[in-house]
């Protein structure tokens, strides 16, 4: 934004006309996720309507991001009322495949129209604006906002395009301008925003702080809003006579000495007024899809550290074990997502050592899993998921960074499930990134009525009813240190037994430990499952190159989740070595309740 000129116009500005830039010591600067245009972004970020907007929106809505990419505005102005065009809008509205979530009846005045098209009537005529005070200010209009499904270009742009142009010879019959047969290039029935940048400045004209964080929560809330937008428009009916803006009409009666003010002076005045100071342009121009498609317009905008993202959304009760704090997603089909290594975790945390630890590695990759399943593959917010598969790889030689930066890209998309690869950077104080590990994972969601049919037959084959019982908690426990711990409430092994290149021992997961259970689970969590493989290989390298635990690291871990473990079975651990390449070695692990592999995992262990 820093020496964008603000006044610049087509051709070369002359020499005597006074420049001004706007730059980041004027305001903070407009993200480039919110328009495809430079001049845009420059004007917005010292724009009051804009700011205010802004703030608003980031104070309610939890993914701004996400909200924005896919929520449009349609203005009804007073004109659409008289005109009756109002159901036809709505109709084409939901035939464009939205959904209405907000709908709200308000009236402009002279200021609020002169805010709306600000950047573009430096161009217009004092007829052409005094018409548009007229129209706009002659009684109430009627704003919906709709959801579209997610899509490379952002939503706004695609029903701006749609909508058709002013002018009616340049109009498509497919176009809502055409469906509602507006009479000339001023009675056009509906204003709509171009880009999420508008939106949000639009919303800081139309609606006052208290009823704009209302209809923000409203698009969060996401509910259908269809029957609200009818019967509003039955009440606006009510309280307004009917009009007929054909030109026709208004000249009869005008010869009649009969003129409906003040319609018929918009409609006669428009056939005589000019509308466009010549060889001049617009402060803000229209926006294409091709600046949008091009990947400089579409840059990512910065990821955020500063709070954490919602904790339903990655299946949490609280804030506390949310790693992730933002996410967007990017041209190429790729999602970043922004996240924290913890530095008070009591289990992500309880090393013997510092250094960069596979586990929040895993938890990170977990977590993002549920957020692009949500988010970006529309699984509900009730669905029940199971992880199939998860694997993670730290790079050699990385080091542990606070900030993290997660490029997730969908290799495999299904109805009910999806298989992503994840590439994590550490971020660090004036960085690109440097890599910290590479992961895949697998997983498929379902109803609750599928999960409680299969959680039932699972736990048929095991002999058990419906009720969970409580977990056998007795056995002798090694010492923390000895499976890469300092906590003993973190141990998941009991009455571990050696022989050579072979471990045995019995998995012991305390439903009370906070850290694996953030909330009240039927099954032994995919987290403690990982855990316990960890742990079980970390025992049997130490004997196997005879040296502590503590100067072991465990660099990798590919785990594959056959089936639900149950918290009241008796679960046994296997933990093989399967590679000895002096100084680095792989531990196979196998999980089992009653004959039945629950977890399969591979271990790579190195000296640290």
């Amino acid at each position: 934004m820093t020496g964008m000129t603000a006044l610049a116009g087509a051709g070369e500005v002359p020499a005597e006309t006074p420049e001004m830039t706007i730059g980041g010591e004027h305001a903070e600067p407009v993200p480039a996720a919110l328009s495809a245009l430079p001049g845009k972004r420059a004007l917005f970020a010292v724009d009051s309507y804009f700011r205010d907007g802004w703030d608003d929106l980031l104070d309610v809505a939890p993914d701004p991001w996400t909200l924005l990419d896919t929520h449009a505005t349609m203005l009804l102005t007073p004109d659409a009322v008289a005109g009756r065009r109002l159901e036809a809008a709505l109709d084409w509205l939901l035939a464009q495949d939205a959904v209405v979530v907000a709908a709200e009846p308000l009236r402009l005045d002279r200021h609020g129209t002169r805010a709306l098209w600000w950047y573009q009537w430096n161009v217009a005529t004092r007829e052409r604006r005094a018409l548009a005070d007229t129209l706009a200010t002659a009684g109430e209009s009627l704003l919906l906002v709709a959801r579209l499904p997610h899509a490379p270009i952002p939503a706004t742009l695609r029903i701006s395009q749609r909508k058709g142009h002013a002018d009616p010879e340049r109009r498509e019959p497919w176009q809502l301008r055409h469906r509602l047969d507006g009479a000339d290039a001023l009675v056009t029935f509906v204003h709509t925003a171009d880009e999420p940048a508008d939106l949000v400045r639009e919303f800081g004209i139309l609606l006052d702080g208290p009823e704009r964080r209302r209809v923000y929560a409203d698009l969060v809330a996401g509910r259908d809003s269809e029957a609200r937008a009818r019967a509003l428009i039955a009440e606006l009916y009510a309280r307004t006579p009917s009009h007929d803006f054909s030109y026709e009409a208004a000249s009869e009666r005008r010869e009649h000495d009969e003129p409906a003010a003040p319609w018929d002076d918009v409609v006669l005045g428009m056939a005589q007024a000019p509308g466009w100071v010549p060889d001049k342009t617009p402060l803000v121009t229209a926006v294409t899809t091709a600046q949008w498609e091009h990947l400089n317009a579409r840059a990512a905008r910065p990821l955020r550290f500063d709070r954490t993202l919602p904790y339903p959304l990655v299946h949490k009760t609280g804030p506390a074990g949310v790693l992730l704090t933002d996410q967007v997603a990017v041209p190429n089909g790729t999602v970043l997502l922004a996240g924290e290594l913890p530095v008070a975790h009591r289990f992500l945390n309880d090393l013997p050592r510092g250094g960069l630890d596979l586990a929040p590695i895993l938890e990170l990759c977990r977590q993002s899993c549920y957020v692009l399943a949500h988010a970006h593959r529309g699984a509900p917010d009730d669905a029940r998921f199971r992880l199939g598969a998860l694997r993670a790889q730290l790079v050699p030689g990385a080091h542990a960074h606070r900030r993290v930066m997660i490029e997730a890209t969908t290799v495999a998309a299904r109805a009910d499930g999806m298989d992503l690869a994840f590439r994590l950077l550490g971020l660090d104080e004036g960085q690109d990134g440097a890599d910290l590990a590479t992961a895949r994972a697998s997983l498929t969601w379902m109803t609750e009525a599928a999960w409680r049919a299969g959680r039932a037959a699972g736990r048929a084959r095991h002999g058990l009813g419906a009720e969970i019982g409580a977990p056998d908690m007795t056995g002798t426990f090694p010492a923390a240190r000895t499976v890469g711990r300092t906590h003993e409430g973190n141990v998941l092994l009991a009455d571990p037994v050696w022989k050579p290149g072979l471990m045995t021992a019995r998995v012991v997961v305390d439903p009370g430990n906070a850290a694996l259970f953030d909330q009240p689970e039927d099954h032994v969590p995919a987290l403690a499952l990982m855990e316990a493989a960890r742990q079980a290989a970390l025992w049997a390298m130490s004997r196997h190159f005879a040296v502590p635990a503590g100067l072991l690291a465990v660099t990798g871990l590919d785990s594959r989740h056959q089936a639900v473990g149950e918290l009241d079975a008796a679960m046994t651990c296997a933990a093989r070595i399967a590679s000895d390449r002096g100084g680095k070695g792989t531990v196979a692990v196998s999980l089992a309740q009653d004959g039945v592999e629950v977890c399969a995992a591979t271990a790579e262990v190195v000296r640290a």
